[in-house]
């Protein structure tokens, strides 16, 4: 009953969010055999936090195949007990593989197929009292019997995983729930995220992803779906209504799916195309061909894919008159239209129109005539065909100055009447644009594709002189003789495509093919925060739970202590402490005092980046991208420097991208944001002085980043024997974990190397000083793991003492699970043996 209600509420809440989620691709897109092994994305429920379980545990999930080698992991479980389940894809006989479950050292084959290119369920169900596996693929069902009575807890995790091979299965995977003894307790759909954090649908716990590439933000950014290099022949054509691209070779056409990226080849037996050269060819999806022309010589030649076979019989060497046209369709008259381009040193303002169905190319006068200019981009919206930007000059002649049109023309072509419909006066941006344009009538614009940044969308405005980007530029390196630069839209798969055929000084291709998908969203509509109702309720639930287990600790503790009375000098001490848990096949930790409070007022910059208000609230995903860095540029410059950083230096870092009055005018906006933000997280300021940037901390707010580097400093002053208060302080700190290890970008790259440079040199000096020590030592050791997980000096040193202390198991299980993942990150065994550690 529960459950049900859950879900209704979820439902409920959720209704805001259904008409994005229908017209959205979402999921997590796990980068898989593409990549080096160290970059593969892996993905860590309740951040690799266990699930307590009593009997019924189920995790429901969708996943996407690929169309790549399909061998690898998907889904990993780890008990208490140290038994390990993977989902993985196996190796099978004639290269074919199949689904199979690894259970500790044994394998279940499920004797069905892979299925690709559709989403397809998957249920795995674990029955603690009957020691029973049951999984679910692609409604195939399949049970296993293993010993799983004595499972307490379950850590889940997908993709990439220390404990198993760094092999993981080219899949996309979205909605993962997790059932509990008949109650949905988590729920990740995958799709709006924070980085590298996406929060559940319940509770807003996190899955926490390495190297994600979330699907939603295909909406906001080009993805890259080929890319060729190649001396031969080339020119490319588009079919919108099944979004296939034709590579027109000389001998060959190489057909590739835009959706699915699979490739096949037909052959071209006879016959020439109109033009030989780049940016003349089209794709007509009335008569299913693709159709070659020229301009200036007015010749069209057919080509039936079927067939094979071009329609022209005689060579056509002329070279192109018309580089860089613009050219639409126009379903009323169902024909093409061409504008203007650039030959012999002249720029074009000529209109041209192909009729579908016939052989040849014909002009179409209008007056008066618009300046020549290459580069334009055209669309067609009623009668009239409107043309954006392009650079040229009124006399036509390279001669003369060029310059970029920085206006909207538009051209009746039932009256053959042209007009200005707006002009701007000045504008600083490259207006080259790709060859078509497409109209937006909800409001008036135009989705347009500009060469600033290297390729970057816009929108056009018609009824105003104004257009913006929306997109992330693409950064395609711009260097070229000639290019062909198209636009094309596929509606029925809601994607759009552009098209970059740069052509070299020794006329070899540079080809890249992107995407993006539709409809097309900002940052801020796939940037996720936490659903403060449940939020709330999953707090209260927590609240009562942990009092609860308080309630049963303190009676636990008060019936030992009258038991052992005899034998205890304790000392009374009102300062918190915090009890870690003990793991039954490791050591045992004792009581550890605890120092710090990350739960409230805090800016969390160790481990993953975290934000808490004053109240205790989770408002990290209020922080866009734009604003965390922000954040983070100014705390670590602050730290490095009291002065902070130049405004200047600030600025060139996060908008570069950006002209400098656009630049100025996006920081100053972030800038008010964050300081509103920072106002809810307590009495912390940004302050602008004397042409810098920095943080100004007062009391009550903490910075896990900033108390590190204190106390260290304070410890160094001290001396390597500083007291004990201060040493647990720095562990306490350092166990949070290196620096922002999950956000990835350049400029981090120092702070994040001198972190880490001055956590492991202290840590390992700290081996050294607390050697007679064992706990500490093993406490030290586990820290200088999460900081450098192959560090061979806390693995002598906790190696050492397990043996010492007579756990010689654990001290093998410690020494394997080192031996694995240096062999998996470094491609090499680990050659020093387990007795050489202890002598």
């Amino acid at each position: 009953m529960k459950s049900k209600l859950l879900i209704w509420i979820l439902c409920f809440f959720s209704l805001g969010n259904l008409k994005v989620l229908a017209s959205t691709d979402y999921g997590l897109h796990f980068k898989s055999h593409s990549v080096p092994g160290n970059e593969r994305t892996s993905l860590s429920l309740d951040e690799n936090f266990p699930f307590q379980v009593e009997n019924e545990f189920i995790i429901d999930f969708q996943m996407w195949v690929r169309n790549e080698p399909d061998f690898g992991a998907i889904l990993h479980l780890c008990t208490n007990e140290k038994q390990f389940l993977h989902f993985v894809f196996a190796a099978g006989d004639n290269n074919r593989n199949f689904p199979a479950l690894v259970f500790n050292e044994g394998m279940f084959a499920i004797n069905t197929n892979i299925e690709k290119g559709k989403w397809v369920p998957v249920s795995l169900h674990l029955n603690i009292k009957e020691n029973q596996i049951d999984l679910k693929y692609d409604s195939r069902d399949t049970t296993m019997v293993v010993p799983l009575r004595g499972t307490k807890d379950i850590t889940v995790s997908f993709g990439k995983s220390p404990y198993f091979s760094a092999d993981v299965v080219p899949m996309d995977i979205r909605d993962i729930k997790i059932t509990r003894d008949g109650e949905l307790i988590r729920y990740w759909k995958l799709w709006k995220h924070n980085g590298d954090v996406c929060l559940d649908e319940v509770g807003g716990a996190v899955a926490l992803a390495t190297y994600p590439s979330w699907l939603i933000d295909n909406h906001i950014e080009w993805r890259k779906i080929y890319a060729e290099k190649t001396s031969d022949r080339l020119d490319v054509a588009f079919n919108a209504r099944d979004a296939l691209f034709y590579l027109v070779r000389q001998n060959k056409i190489d057909i590739l799916n835009g959706i699915s990226g699979n490739r096949n080849e037909v052959s071209i037996v006879e016959g020439y195309p109109a033009m030989e050269y780049t940016d003349h060819m089209i794709y007509d999806t009335l008569t299913n061909q693709l159709l070659s022309y020229s301009l200036h010589e007015k010749l069209v030649s057919a080509l039936s894919v079927d067939e094979g076979k071009w329609s022209l019989s005689e060579r056509q060497l002329d070279e192109p008159r018309y580089y860089n046209h613009a050219r639409t369709f126009n379903p009323s008259d169902s024909s093409f239209y061409f504008f203007g381009g650039y030959g012999f040193y002249q720029y074009r303002n000529n209109l041209y129109r192909l009729k579908v169905g016939m052989k040849q190319v014909e002009e179409v006068a209008y007056t008066p005539v618009i300046s020549p200019r290459y580069s334009s981009a055209a669309a067609i919206v009623g009668d009239e065909l409107y043309i954006f930007g392009g650079r040229g000059n009124k006399q036509g002649k390279q001669e003369f100055n060029a310059h970029f049109s920085y206006e909207l023309c538009a051209i009746n072509l039932k009256t053959g009447k042209s007009r200005s419909v707006w002009k701007k006066k000045q504008s600083t941006d490259m207006l080259l644009m790709a060859s078509s344009m497409y109209f937006e009538p909800s409001d008036s614009s135009f989705y347009a594709v500009s060469l600033k940044d290297g390729g970057s969308l816009w929108k056009v405005f018609m009824n105003d002189s104004v257009w913006v980007e929306i997109s992330k530029p693409i950064r395609n390196d711009l260097v070229h003789q000639d290019c062909d630069f198209s636009f094309y839209s596929s509606p029925a798969y809601h994607k759009l495509y552009l098209v970059m055929d740069k052509i070299l000084s020794d006329r070899t291709h540079d080809v890249a093919i992107y995407s993006i998908n539709t409809p097309l969203l900002n940052d801020n509509e796939i940037v996720q925060t936490v659903n403060k109702d449940s939020a709330s309720v999953w707090l209260w639930w927590s609240c009562g739970i942990l009092l609860l287990g308080g309630a049963v600790f303190l009676l636990y503790r008060i019936k030992c202590s009258r038991k052992k009375v005899e034998f205890e000098d304790t000392k009374e001490d009102n300062t918190q402490v915090e009890v870690l848990p003990v793991n039954e096949t490791v050591e045992e930790v004792a009581v550890v005092e605890k120092y710090f409070d990350r739960s409230r007022s805090a800016i969390s910059l160790l481990g993953t980046f975290n934000v808490r208000d004053k109240d205790g609230n989770d408002i990290t995903g209020a922080f866009t991208p734009r604003l965390k860095s922000l954040l983070i540029l100014l705390v670590l410059y602050t730290e490095k420097s009291k002065q902070g950083i130049l405004t200047k230096k600030a600025t060139d870092i996060l908008w570069s991208d950006k002209e400098e009055e656009s630049a100025r005018n996006n920081r100053n906006v972030t800038l008010r944001k964050l300081r509103i933000l920072l106002e809810k997280v307590g009495d912390v300021e940004v302050v602008s002085d004397a042409g810098f940037l920095c943080i100004r901390w007062h009391e009550g707010v903490f910075c896990d980043y900033r108390m590190a580097l204190d106390c260290i400093r304070q410890f160094k002053e001290n001396g390597d024997h500083g007291d004990d208060k201060l040493l647990n302080q720095i562990l306490e700190i350092l166990l949070y974990g290196p620096l922002l290890s999950n956000t990835i970008v350049d400029w981090l790259d120092e702070f994040k190397d001198s972190y880490s440079s001055l956590s492991i040199d202290l840590l390992r000096n700290l081996l050294d000083v607390q050697r007679n020590n064992y706990d500490t030592v093993l406490r030290i050791a586990d820290i200088l793991f999460l900081h450098d997980p192959l560090n061979e000096e806390a693995l002598a040193a906790k190696c050492s003492i397990l043996f010492i202390q007579g756990k010689k198991g654990i001290a093998k299980s410690v020494y394997d699970r080192f031996c694995k993942e240096y062999k998996d990150s470094l491609g090499e065994e680990y050659k020093i043996p387990l007795c050489n550690l202890y002598k």
